[in-house]
């Protein structure tokens, strides 16, 4: 019975494990003129065909972040716009090291940056 409980105890470790690293850390950064109303989103979509993409609203006042999880290979995106028309500057850090590229840009668009 005790060799049954250890194996069952390692068998948990290693799923743990094994999930853990399925999974890659991000931040979100919302950056512009101090105490700006900001009106934002960010997005994780899955590289598997058929699974749902995952939207979440952020609101608050400059500067803001966010931190959270996702799968490993996710695309994760974030855009953000302020209620002065000001420039929002967006940073995604996944694992630590900021990514990410501007994926709209012109004349009254709204900050968008993707990663993957």
């Amino acid at each position: 019975m005790n060799n049954l409980i250890k194996s069952a105890f390692v068998g948990l470790i290693l799923v743990g494990c094994s999930y853990s690293s399925s999974l890659d850390n991000y931040e979100i950064q919302w950056n512009g003129a101090s105490g700006s109303e900001l009106f934002a989103s960010y997005g994780i979509a899955s590289k598997i065909p058929g699974k749902a993409t995952r939207i979440e609203k952020v609101t608050g006042k400059l500067p803001h972040k966010i931190s959270f999880t996702a799968p490993k290979n996710a695309l994760v995106s974030a855009s953000g716009m302020l209620m002065n028309q000001g420039t929002v500057e967006i940073k995604i850090f996944k694992n630590g090291s900021e990514c990410g590229k501007e994926t709209i840009i012109g004349s009254g668009a709204i900050g968008n940056k993707t990663c993957q």
